[in-house]
């Protein structure tokens, strides 16, 4: 048999992780079996693109929009899940494809929030609207305005 004094200090090391792993895996390895607790319900935030915004919610919602119908006004209406802070600030930052158009803060009225863009400021083309919290993305919702021809 060798003596140990001749074995190099990384062969002894390493032997040694390897034992300790072994014995972890034994007596510490969580099965399948064990208990897992649910995370908690992820914040759920939606988004809608209407015409019209009234006490009980949005009206004529859509996403595809066409000028020629006398459209004055375009509105964002998000419904807040349980979980948010209706404290913070909330965001709707307004997209023409990847150009921002508008940054406005989102107006707040219980659950929900909702702001609007005028149709000067439409052009023809795919839109969206992220709905923002400190700084995070919550939601982004895809629209389209078609101008008449």
């Amino acid at each position: 048999m060798l003596p140990l004094n001749r074995l190099r200090k990384g062969v002894v090391f390493l032997f040694l992780l390897l034992f300790l792993f072994i014995f972890y895996r034994l007596f510490f390895f969580r099965t399948k079996a064990d208990p897992i607790l649910p995370e908690d319900d992820p914040l759920t935030i939606s988004t809608e693109m209407c015409l019209l915004v009234t006490s009980n919610g949005p009206m004529n919602i859509d996403t595809v929009f066409n000028l020629q119908n006398n459209i004055t006004k375009i509105f964002a209406y998000s419904s807040l899940g349980t979980g948010f802070y209706i404290t913070d600030t909330m965001w709707h930052e307004w997209y023409h494809g990847s150009d921002i158009i508008k940054k406005v803060i989102c107006k707040q009225e219980r659950a929900a929030c909702h702001s609007s863009i005028s149709s000067d400021s439409l052009q023809e083309g795919g839109w969206s609207v992220d709905t923002r919290q400190n700084g995070i993305l919550l939601n982004v919702k895809q629209f389209t305005v078609l101008q008449p021809k």
